[in-house]
């Protein structure tokens, strides 16, 4: 699995580490890099479209080092959305993860971000916190049809956009920070990972 960072953030934040870590337990190779904005110590990314040729570059790079074609791809929020571009564009993967997929900016459901869908022909895994401001999960529900691949979801209740779980919207009533979920979710994403 190739994955990396949300707009904000970069290769060693708390949840992409703890899904790398997991799946790399449960067998898998796991790479995580910077996009090329971030590699260059910049914190703003530029529009979507524009870090594709990273994920690109990444993607090369390790089928080269690693001699296997096999590579899911995905990642957090902006990270996830660039991957789907990518793979919309022709970039053969075996399938495309998203950590909190960024449907539409917050307060801004007209604006959605589903236009390369159609072309996105591998199968998919959302995980999508339940109170996600980037994600109305009805809207999510509604465009999925569109992915031209199999898609499955696995929501977090009471999770926001970094799945983290404040107590107060928790079903069992105690917090969970993002990494707490995110080992929580392991053993799914990785009997996804199984079947692909």
């Amino acid at each position: 699995m190739l994955l990396t960072h949300g707009a904000g953030g970069d290769m060693k934040g708390a949840g992409l580490t703890a899904l790398a870590h997991g799946l790399a337990a449960n067998g898998f190779l796991v790479c995580r890099f910077d996009l090329p904005y971030r590699a260059k110590g910049k914190r703003s990314p530029p529009a979507a479209e524009k870090s594709v040729a990273g994920v690109v570059s990444a993607f090369e790079g390790a089928v080269e080092r690693f001699g296997t074609s096999r590579w899911v791809v995905g990642g957090k929020s902006y990270g996830g959305r660039v991957a789907s571009l990518a793979v919309a564009g022709g970039l053969d993967a075996a399938g495309l993860l998203f950590c909190g997929y960024p449907l539409h900016p917050p307060g801004k459901k007209e604006s959605l971000r589903v236009g390369h869908w159609p072309e996105i022909a591998v199968p998919c895994l959302f995980l999508q916190g339940t109170h996600d401001s980037f994600c109305d999960s009805s809207l999510l529900n509604r465009h999925l049809s569109k992915l031209g691949a199999g898609h499955e979801l696995i929501f977090v209740e009471g999770g926001d956009h970094s799945l983290k779980v404040p107590a107060g919207r928790s079903p069992e009533g105690r917090a969970r920070s993002e990494k707490q979920v995110i080992d929580g979710l392991v053993e799914p994403v990785a009997d996804w990972l199984k079947r692909l």
